[in-house]
């Protein structure tokens, strides 16, 4: 085996944070699709969804309390959700 100089431990460290960074946007997009696919099974034909109802239903299908809610808020900071009221969640 070979040593590793500076310059070649420095990009396998760049490349394993680059590797780390995709699993986490791989996660956060799995997280985003399962959010959105559960919000257009319980909404129906409906606009708008109670967001407690949401959060019901993401618990039955095992995505904690804490990841639902913060994918929520970025699908909401995305622009792909927002609360036409206080409790309500309806897609753009």
């Amino acid at each position: 085996m070979g040593v590793l100089d500076d310059t070649d431990f420095d990009d396998v460290i760049r490349l394993q944070k680059q590797m780390a960074s995709s699993v986490v946007d791989d996660f956060e997009l799995d997280s985003k699709i399962k959010v959105l696919t559960v919000f257009d099974e319980v909404a129906g034909k409906k606009k708008k969804l109670q967001t407690e109802k949401l959060l019901i239903e993401l618990a039955h299908q095992g995505m904690s309390e804490n990841e639902a809610t913060a994918t929520i808020e970025k699908l909401k900071r995305d622009g792909m959700l927002f609360e036409p009221q206080p409790g309500y969640l309806q897609k753009y």
